[in-house]
């Protein structure tokens, strides 16, 4: 099967968003450090991490949720801690829309 060539291009905005969902990463937002940061070490986030394979690294942009809402953020180690976080803009933090139903 050949796939059209604008495919995954980032301005076509559904497939954008399909694309980022595939690298959503649940996140509990109300587990930040003194910096804002939300630690990236709860069950359910190990859990995304893992089904997805997901090795995380400085610099990673992913898309983190936790019920309804969801951000991006940057990864990043966390030296004082020892544990991963993501940096995040709080004033960024929007609310969940369903997607479309896409046809198989």
């Amino acid at each position: 099967m050949n796939t059209p060539i604008n495919f995954f291009n980032p301005q076509n905005e559904i497939n954008q968003q399909i694309l980022n969902n595939k690298l959503r990463v649940f996140a509990d937002f109300n587990n930040a450090d003194e910096d804002s940061n939300l630690r990236l070490n709860s069950i359910g986030t190990m859990e995304d991490l893992a089904r997805q394979k997901i090795e995380l690294k400085n610099g990673k942009i992913l898309t983190f949720y936790s019920e309804d809402l969801e951000v991006e953020g940057i990864v990043k180690h966390s030296p004082e801690e020892n544990i991963w976080v993501a940096i995040i803009d709080w004033d960024n933090i929007r609310q969940v829309e369903d997607l479309p139903q896409l046809i198989k």
